[in-house]
């Protein structure tokens, strides 16, 4: 790519091909498996919701991660902090200045089987982010290679233009139907090798990719980025922003006024 910024701009979602090189690939994998092991070992953790996503769909909150490790393993939180400052730095050097890791958002995910499937979504809604910016990337990088036995992430490409049109779910339902996303247009489903990353906007329609055994295991990076340096709606804060989303002519609000007048 001559210019990544601009690519991710034009289609929602990119495929970096060695985002990583294979020493850093490596540390990360076992530093990765290094705090899964330490958490299972754990009895409780010092916040329900740590807990309840580390045991509910083995996700490991990124934010209190260096909290809950550095009482007992100050090691392995400094081996965690290193590995995310360099990719810090690798994302600002791919798509420039401005990018900052959100860690509230941001995890580890473990998927074992295929009951855990997550179905068509965007971040923005299904992940609460358009509350927080008007500009969020995730950094998908799997631990494992991806797109024939191990699901990858099936993407629909140029998507995130359109979902900015689309007024936002809310509820419990947050996921978008296989009718809905193939008339948005055709997905693809990059295949990935540890070190590879899959770049995407947080309007990108995406999914868990229909494969894998009802054993297998695939382990990923979920790291966020959010811009703040954005005009328009970027300054507002985040109840203001969803709000703001909700009432305009392309809303919510707008859509079921339509549906209620038969128009």
């Amino acid at each position: 790519m001559d210019d990544p910024a601009a690519e991710l701009t034009t289609n929602g979602v990119i495929v970096v091909p060695g985002f990583l090189a294979a020493d850093r690939t490596a540390q990360l994998q076992r530093t990765v498996d290094d705090i899964y092991l330490h958490l299972d070992s754990l009895h409780q953790f010092p916040d329900r919701r740590f807990g309840d996503s580390f045991r509910g769909w083995r996700g490991v909150w990124l934010k209190l991660l260096p909290k809950v490790l550095r009482q007992e393993r100050p090691d392995l939180e400094a081996r965690y902090n290193a590995l995310l400052q360099s990719i810090e730095a690798d994302v600002t050097r791919l798509l420039g200045r401005g990018w900052h890791f959100f860690a509230k958002r941001s995890y580890f995910r473990r998927h074992i089987g295929v009951a855990k499937a997550v179905p068509w979504h965007i971040d923005a809604d299904a992940a609460g982010l358009y509350r927080v910016a008007a500009s969020v990337i995730n950094v998908w990088l799997p631990l494992d290679s991806v797109g024939d036995h191990l699901p990858s992430l099936d993407v629909v490409p140029r998507s995130h233009t359109v979902m900015r049109q689309v007024p936002l779910l809310t509820g419990n339902d947050l996921y978008r139907g296989d009718e809905f996303a193939s008339a948005i247009g055709p997905h693809r489903t990059p295949r990935l090798e540890p070190g590879d990353a899959l770049i995407f906007d947080q309007f990108s329609l995406h999914r868990t990719q229909r494969t894998g055994a009802e054993k297998s295991m695939r382990t990923a990076c979920e790291f966020r980025f959010i811009r703040w340096a954005m005009p328009t709606l970027q300054g507002l804060n985040g109840r203001s922003r969803y709000a703001w989303h909700v009432l305009s002519k392309d809303g919510f609000l707008a859509a079921r006024a339509k549906t209620l007048l038969g128009r």
